[in-house]
């Protein structure tokens, strides 16, 4: 039991930053990052509704569509969205957050540039803006590439190019470039399969008599 606890409860608070990205970077006064500890509560939660207005409504879109035609029959323009898939969506993100999120935390937090309150601050409000600006475009973005974006650009700026884990960076980006056609040709092979599965119709008898 206590093994399965860690595996869902990692601490972070004690992961130290690369040296070489830590040494390139500038330091501020710390009273001054105090202060923005206390100015991330409100980034953190527009950060949320940021991401909940994109990449979880990416996600329970296609969910509506199909619920709207198994439901009713009819394919439309438009779907509504019941609560309940609403739920659904936000169960899951904290699933995936509580089991697997740590992964992600340490990459950017760690390995990517030195963080501090006032770094962090200036990411958070600078990808929050842009993500719901999107949403509001009706364009579905994705949160993490905007914060990945942001961070690379706040560790230049606080630090010079040498403030930058590059080679992060570029995994990261090669990772976009994989995860696009790698899902599309899974989703195909998937419907594919399904597509081709036996149907119930009178002539084949493979369902008995209907």
């Amino acid at each position: 039991q206590e093994a399965g606890m860690r595996s869902l409860f990692v601490d972070l608070t004690n992961e130290e930053a690369d040296e070489g990205l830590k040494a390139c970077a500038r330091q501020h006064c710390e009273k001054t990052e105090e202060l923005y500890k206390i100015l991330q509560v409100p980034t953190c939660a527009l950060a949320s509704v940021a991401h909940g207005s994109n990449d979880i409504a990416n996600s329970i879109g296609p969910l509506a569509a199909v619920w709207m035609v198994y439901s009713t029959g009819e394919v439309s323009d438009t779907a509504q969205l019941p609560v309940w898939l609403l739920l659904f969506g936000a169960v899951a993100l904290n699933i995936g957050l509580i089991t697997y999120g740590h992964n992600i935390m340490r990459a950017l937090g760690t390995k990517f540039i030195y963080h501090s309150p006032s770094r962090g601050f200036c990411i958070q409000l600078s990808s929050m803006f842009t993500v719901l600006l999107f949403s509001k475009m009706g364009v579905p973005v994705s949160t993490t590439h905007c914060i990945c974006g942001a961070t690379a650009a706040v560790g230049v700026a606080g630090g010079g190019v040498g403030a930058v884990n590059w080679r992060a960076l570029a995994t990261m980006f090669l990772g976009w470039i994989v995860t696009v056609p790698a899902a599309g040709l899974l989703a195909g092979l998937s419907f594919f399969m399904i597509a081709s599965s036996p149907r119930p119709m009178p002539a084949n008898g493979f369902f008995g008599e209907l």
